[in-house]
């Protein structure tokens, strides 16, 4: 999706043109990344004032930039789609999420003037990507640019420019059939204008042209695909007239026209695309001299179609740009845009399937803020909403992400972005409209997409370094108060463990059984341990610790020839290095490394040999991992929380001296622990609170975390007219989360009450496969959205502890196969809403930045379907989530 037409109304009135009559301009604000663009760099304006390299009046700027960047669904689908959507013959043809490894390399060069009056710009790059596995994926994008503006004296100029490009369409949109490369296409653009100061106004008149060219893409079978009549022509003519009424408040009206030509008279389904369309909005330029600057402006978009069958549109059209320089080192970017984009969109040929256009009303909220001279934070949150003309379409499109960007030198940067892109779409596929009492349930306009920057960036010219005020970076502290040192110390601990299980076994002749189970239990245990910490506060240390689980599984089916199995956890002793630092306010951030040796029950039967039952005790080793804090509650006493991951060595379970008498079980255990301890021979503490208690007020931050989703099945299946059969297990299993966070707080003395709001994805998701024959069902989690409130109590260091509690909007795929008819599989997405429940606490780092850890539980109840058989399977599962997390955050 592009917002080329929307970026050129801009341009036809002028407002891209700087120079001596614009005395009160107004930084120019970015739109709102759409999935599958290259990502913001971290921070660019954290980059020091460049002097580029001078040669006859103009300043060059080269550059060149490597990025690794690892994404995990490139072609932007939900689970299992059609491939061709337009093909009722591709039923049967599916596609999963598809992760892969790319690599880009930008060369670029910006030349800029360094006259008194006038301007001359040039700009040339390149992308060059190349994907690992996906090679039919690779893309060449370029682009070459320049413009100008001319002084004809103090109180008016002329200004114009040319660009041409060569871009590629993101695989996630819906806009053209792709085939097996992506859709290519050139775009040459022009724009010039005249401004002019009239006493206390300034009147623009300018005009665009822009020309795209699309290639004709190829099918697997390596027939055409046509992309001719989506070439098309689009010329604006705008004015606009300001009037300077103070530096701080500056009103406008301005009024555009635009004119949309297609160089076929008719595409494919034969529909006449040309368009004529105006604008006519009132607004405002406005600067606080407090930092806040931008513009706003409301109006009226009006397009009219050539076409009889499409209708006329018009619309309310808005805008807003806001820029806030926070503090010197700390920006705040907001941005509402809506437009109205071609598209060539259809279900078939019919009116009603057939969409003359979108509107496409999208907001984006960015911050960055320079953490030291070297390092600089940057966050983003955007939300657009695609609205489909004549089709009944609309889209809901989600992105966040955080960068960070540390310069290794003045002229080399290294830059680390995490993007997440979501759409929720309510289109459904046309041909699953069949598919029994799911109607339409297989929403393919869905995905979830998370991309993972890495970019090294080489700056080829003199760098000149800003001048840094002293005291005004909010670095780690320097001044730490007593904490916590060295020497032995003991405590005790309890929490919530949670194991899943990845169980495989044959079944029958040639035959395979997989699954993952889990299972949650209160854990509670003693520790004691030794550690040293170096006069710059770095911690080193060993600790010992045992514990008693009660985490279990059970899975059963009343099913003669089928399996009844069950685990339990029982004792366990460990030992751990564990290494970190001691902040600022005396708490012990910390790592931990060790080994693990666990009992577990197991009991596994064949329902018809019950003589054959395994029934006993096996101990397992396992390698344990984790993070947590230590922060002093007096001279002696500490409290702990704290989470590790535990990968425990595969075992066999024989239950019968048959081939098929042998099951493997191996084990993961997520285990979250509160603790109390006791430091032997501490000094006086004396806490230091970085924050001076002043909490409050509006945050945001980025996160990572460990998820387990639990599904609790109840079903009855019927087999070959057998039955009711009723099954009863916990399917699950774990995974990565990702996400980012922002939210406001009060407080009151040490109280604090805030609200909270998420955006997360998560990699949970479980499947049970038998092979080659026999029911095959899945359920993953990926990911939403969840508002909390959080009360807690600002400890006298500083240290935060809160409890949440709040909903939680998470998007859910199920589904279901029994037999060979795939008119009765069950492939459903579903947005559930579950109430969370959790606890953390957040560590200030200095007065604005903080570390979080967190823990929650979501139960978003049951869902409930039947399978449309002659022999109807009736399922029920209950999904509840457990998500630790750890993060970063920034209060302004």
């Amino acid at each position: 999706m592009s917002s080329r037409l929307s970026r050129s109304i801009a341009m036809a009135l002028g407002v891209v043109s700087v120079g001596p009559l614009t005395a009160y301009a107004q930084d120019e604000v970015p739109l709102p990344a759409k999935p599958g663009a290259a990502p913001l760099a971290a921070a660019e304006s954290s980059a020091a004032p460049r002097s580029g390299l001078a040669a006859g009046g103009f300043l060059f700027f080269p550059q060149l930039t490597v990025t690794t960047l690892y994404d995990t669904n490139i072609f932007g689908v939900n689970g299992s789609v059609p491939v061709n959507k337009g093909d009722p013959d591709a039923r049967g043809l599916i596609t999963d999420e598809t992760a892969d490894t790319v690599g880009i390399f930008t060369p670029s060069l910006a030349v800029r003037s360094d006259w008194d009056s006038h301007e001359l710009n040039f700009n040339a790059g390149a992308d060059l990507a190349r994907y690992r596995d996906n090679s039919d994926e690779n893309y060449d994008d370029f682009w070459l640019n320049t413009d100008g503006r001319y002084d004809i004296n103090t109180v008016s100029n002329v200004f114009g420019g040319l660009g041409y490009s060569r871009s590629h369409e993101d695989r996630t949109s819906p806009e053209g059939e792709a085939g097996v490369e992506p859709v290519t296409y050139d775009s040459l653009d022009a724009h010039g204008g005249y401004a002019r100061r009239i006493g206390r106004t300034v009147l623009r008149v300018g005009g665009t042209a822009q020309r795209l060219d699309y290639d004709s893409g190829i099918n697997a079978d390596g027939t055409s695909i046509n992309h001719d009549d989506r070439d098309r022509d689009i010329y604006a003519l705008g004015a606009r007239l300001t009037y300077l009424r103070s530096p701080q408040i500056q009103p406008f009206v301005q009024a555009s026209t635009e004119t949309r030509r297609y160089r076929d008279s008719r595409d494919d389904l034969d529909y006449q695309r040309d368009s004529d369309g105006q604008r006519l909005a009132l607004g405002a330029t406005f600067d606080s001299g407090a930092g806040v600057s931008g513009e706003v402006y409301g109006g009226l978009l009006y397009q009219d179609f050539d076409d009889p069958r499409f209708s006329s549109i018009t619309t309310p059209d808005v805008g807003a740009q806001v820029n806030w320089q926070v503090t010197p080192f700390t920006r705040l970017r907001g941005a509402i845009d809506r437009s109205l984009e071609e598209t060539t969109y259809a279900l078939s040929a019919a009116p009603g399937d057939v969409a003359s256009s979108y509107l496409y009303t999208r907001a984006e909220a960015s911050v960055e803020h320079r953490l030291t001279p070297r390092m600089t934070l940057s966050a983003l949150a955007s939300y657009g909403q695609v609205d489909y003309q004549e089709v009944d379409r609309t889209d809901d499109l989600i992105g966040a992400g955080v960068g960070v960007e540390y310069k290794l030198t003045k002229n080399l940067l290294l830059q680390f972005d995490y993007r997440h892109f979501q759409r929720d779409s309510d289109f459904r596929d046309p041909f699953n409209e069949n598919r029994g009492q799911f109607t339409g349930d297989l929403f393919d306009g869905n995905y979830q997409r998370d991309q993972f920057y890495l970019r090294l960036k080489a700056l080829l010219y003199p760098v000149r370094e800003p001048a840094v005020v002293a005291g005004t970076f909010s670095g780690l502290a320097d001044t730490r108060g007593t904490g916590l040192g060295g020497g032995f110390y003991a405590g005790a601990q309890a929490g919530v463990s949670g194991m899943a299980t990845d169980t495989s076994g044959p079944r029958g002749e040639r035959g395979t059984d997989t699954a993952t189970m889990v299972g949650r239990g209160w854990n509670t245990g003693l520790f004691a341990g030794w550690g040293l910490t170096t006069a710059d506060h770095w911690y080193g240390g060993i600790e010992l610790e045992g514990a008693r689980s009660a985490a279990d599984w059970d899975h059963g089916k009343n099913k003669p020839d089928s399996r009844t199995f069950s685990l339990d956890m029982n004792d366990s002793l460990g030992a751990s290095l564990r290494g970190g630092r001691v902040l600022a306010n005396g708490a012990l951030l910390f790592g931990r490394l060790g080994m693990v040796r666990s009992e577990f029950d197991t009991f596994y039967q064949a329902n018809d040999a019950p003589q054959n039952a395994a029934d006993g005790s096996d101990d397992q080793t396992g390698i344990r991992y984790g993070v947590g804090v230590d922060v002093p509650a007096g001279k002696h006493l500490f409290w702990r929380m704290g989470y590790s991951i535990t990968d425990y060595d595969g075992y066999d379970v024989v239950f019968d001296t048959t081939p098929d008498g042998v099951e493997r079980f191996e084990t993961r255990e997520g285990l979250f622990r509160l603790g109390l301890g006791w430091r032997f021979g501490a000094q006086d503490y004396a806490p230091i609170d970085p924050t001076e208690g002043d909490i409050g007020g509006f945050y945001a931050g980025a996160q990572v975390g460990h998820t387990l989703l639990t599904s609790d099945m109840d079903a009855e299946h019927f087999d070959s007219g057998d039955g009711p059969y009723r099954l009863q297990a916990s399917f699950g299993n774990d995974g990565v989360s990702t996400g980012v966070f922002a939210g406001y707080g009060w407080q009151w003395d040490r109280i604090y009450l805030g609200l909270e709001l998420d955006v997360e994805n998560s990699g949970a998701e479980w499947q049970h496969v038998r092979e080659p024959t026999g029911r095959q069902f899945s359920a993953e989690q990926k990911g939403g959205q969840a508002l909390s409130a959080r009360l807690g109590y600002q400890l006298d260091n500083g240290t935060l502890l809160y409890a949440r509690l709040g909903k939680a909007r998470s998007q859910f795929n199920y589904r279901y196969r029994k037999g060979e008819n795939l008119d009765n599989d069950v492939n459903r997405d579903v947005s559930e809403i579950g109430t969370r429940i959790g606890l953390g606490a957040e560590l200030p780092l200095t007065p604005n930045t903080f570390v979080r850890l967190d823990y929650n539980r979501t139960d978003y109840g049951d869902i409930d379907f039947a399978t449309t058989h002659d022999n109807t399977d009736t399922v029920s599962l209950d999904n509840e989530i457990d998500q630790f997390r750890l993060g970063v955050g920034f209060r302004f």
